[in-house]
């Protein structure tokens, strides 16, 4: 939002299913009634609701942008950490006219203080190695060379295999624990990959206003669904990350917020 700002752009929200991802029909109404420069979106594990796109929406909206020549801007950082037998494709992989850019990064399954990513970016390609270079002058040579020195020994396949296991059991246990100790009414996505559950509990209570208490009273901190709207939408919900493990001390803190939701 930042950014968006900083380059005097306005963002358009668009609804988002927490099972399939963008509306495809809520997209082309933005496209037919506003000037868009660029469209942003995760198609695989979205943050925060884990929504993952079938593959017949990717189409769909590329159609959508394509018609307009409007890029995309593709964010698959969760992309290896799919709980299925194979991968699913990106949007990028549908791309015949070169309009979507696909960024993705290893600190979301590798190493997130290394902080090295990519861009697949198609027509925009000599754009963005201009502006990389006028932003930054150089790229982290010494660990982008350590990483590759990991991957190009086959420990990297070996680690992501042990990673989707991992975070597969542990999504399980932290809804398994949810389901135990929150309130019954409250509903919790699956999704089929990525670190996240979007939790939705009664009207009634407001997270935004939660958090505060948490924070000086239990130093509990969680994301309430406010953070991921820019119009104070979603004060019912919440984000949980399942990547960490189900410790008693974050059992006891998911036994607390639900004594604070009653």
């Amino acid at each position: 939002m930042q950014t968006i700002e900083r380059l005097q752009l306005k963002a358009i929200e668009i609804i988002t299913d927490p099972q399939f991802g963008m509306s495809v029909d809520a997209l082309k109404h933005a496209v037919n009634s506003h000037d868009i420069k660029a469209c942003w979106l995760m198609s695989k594990y979205q943050n925060p609701l884990g929504a993952s796109m079938p593959e017949v929406n990717k189409l769909a909206i590329l159609d959508v942008l394509a018609a307009k020549h409007i890029p995309l801007l593709e964010d698959d950082v969760y992309s290896e950490l799919y709980f299925s037998e194979y991968k699913p494709k990106p949007i990028k992989a549908y791309d015949q006219q070169g309009l979507v850019l696909h960024c993705s990064s290893f600190s979301k399954c590798l190493a997130p203080g290394f902080r090295v990513g990519w861009v697949v970016a198609g027509r925009y390609a000599k754009q963005i190695e201009k502006l990389q270079f006028m932003t930054t002058l150089s790229a982290a040579v010494p660990n982008q060379l350590a990483i590759a020195e990991f991957v190009l020994h086959g420990n990297y396949d070996t680690h992501l295999r042990r990673l989707r296991r991992q975070l597969e059991s542990r999504q399980q246990q932290m809804r398994h624990a949810i389901e135990q100790y929150f309130p019954l009414e409250t509903t919790i996505t699956r999704p089929s990959g990525g670190y996240f559950l979007w939790v939705v509990l009664s009207d009634h209570i407001n997270t935004g206003e939660l958090l505060q208490t948490l924070l000086d009273d239990h130093n509990i901190s969680i994301a309430p669904g406010t953070l991921f709207a820019s119009d104070q939408q979603y004060k019912n919900c919440m984000r949980i990350n399942s990547s960490y493990l189900l410790t008693d001390k974050i059992r006891q803190a998911l036994i607390t917020l639900a004594r604070c939701f009653a």
